[in-house]
């Protein structure tokens, strides 16, 4: 008996497909346009991506930016882009990748253009022109102390002394020398500024600030002379720890003057003194000053610093208060009163305070 075929063994009959040359002609024409069109798909997949950069004519603006010391490439790039330099960090960094000299950037404050090309970012940090030296007149800052600062930024002793220690005339204030017209506060320096106009933005400084305060206006109201007002200002800089006790400070000295009491202001007798300390001796306040306090009745005859505009407006609103007397008996703690007794007793404590170390570091 024949054996039966599965049918999965059945044989499969495939018709054979002929091309004739036109036809293979085509297909290989096909088949070629097919590659190139891969290879170009390819070739720009591989291709890096136009990096976003501003151009020269969209420029606009200025900005001052800070480098901090041991910055990366990779991090003045991100610090640019930011500050809105440059478009990109990608553009900066491009940029300086391509500039040997980009090595020798240094670490500090610029002047920059805003909207720039990188290239262009890089060539300004290159310009040593636009590199800023920062002066920081902190409040309270005494005209002698700015003077030393001006000197580490490499100004003559000399030049210095001509140019800040003549009076000058300051609007509302008539004729005056600088010490309290000084503003404190932060400023950028590019190597080309002079003395004199780094004088005159101090002092213009000083101008806006008092006149967006009224305070030439608002201490006439007090019956004081506008250099009065700032003569106080000073001292309640100088005495006040904490500025939320600005205008109990004031206070005090307007009670005393009202009761003519000498005003007994240590911060009078260490600027005579040109020192600074916590407290004054028994020999500090018997010297022959006019800065002297303790022995003259009165204000001093000029600033003993530079206030600070929180120092200003207590002066010209004193807070409400009947007290003659105040003790900073703790770095975080002042207080005042009316009684001679009670002020005796806050001595004592300054005084425990002080030895015990509570005071160290402060000046």
């Amino acid at each position: 008996m024949q054996p039966q075929l599965q049918e999965s063994c059945k044989a499969i009959w495939i018709p054979m497909i002929t091309f004739n040359k036109r036809q293979i002609s085509i297909l290989a024409l096909a088949l070629s346009f097919l590659l190139i069109a891969g290879l170009i798909v390819v070739r720009e997949a591989r291709k890096p991506t136009p990096i976003p950069d501003y151009v020269a004519s969209e420029k606009s603006g200025q900005t001052s930016i800070v480098i901090p010391e041991g910055a990366s490439g990779d991090q003045i790039a991100q610090i640019l882009f930011e500050a809105d330099v440059v478009k990109s960090a990608r553009a900066f960094f491009a940029a300086a990748t391509a500039e040997p000299r980009s090595q020798s950037i240094q670490p500090g404050s610029y002047r920059m253009d805003k909207r720039i090309p990188g290239r262009e970012a890089v060539a300004q940090l290159l310009d040593k022109n636009r590199r800023l030296m920062v002066l920081l007149i902190r409040e309270g800052e005494r005209a002698y102390e700015l003077y030393d600062e001006l000197n580490a930024l490499k100004f003559e002793n000399s030049a210095i002394e001509e140019t800040f220690g003549k009076k000058v005339l300051v609007p509302g204030f008539g004729r005056v020398k600088l010490e309290g017209f000084l503003f404190p506060a932060t400023y950028n320096l590019i190597p080309d500024d002079d003395l004199e106009s780094i004088r005159e933005r101090l002092i213009k400084k000083f101008s806006d600030v008092t006149r967006e305060i009224d305070f030439v206006n608002r201490a006439q109201t007090l019956n004081l002379t506008p250099y009065e007002a700032l003569i106080i200002a000073s001292i309640v800089q100088g005495e006040g720890y904490d500025e939320r006790d600005f205008g109990k400070v004031a206070r005090v000295i307007y009670n005393r003057i009202k009761n003519g009491m000498p005003l007994q202001m240590d911060s009078t007798v260490l600027y005579a003194l040109k020192e600074r300390r916590i407290a004054v001796s028994k020999r500090d306040i018997s010297i022959t000053s006019s800065y002297n306090t303790y022995n003259r009745r009165g204000l001093p005859p000029t600033p003993i610093g530079n206030p600070g505009v929180k120092a200003l407006e207590a002066t010209l609103s004193p807070t409400p208060g009947d007290w003659l007397y105040f003790v900073t008996v703790a770095p975080t703690e002042t207080r005042f009163t009316n009684s001679y007794s009670e002020f005796l007793s806050f001595k004592r404590e300054f005084q425990r305070n002080l030895k015990a170390g509570l005071f160290e570091g402060r000046s």
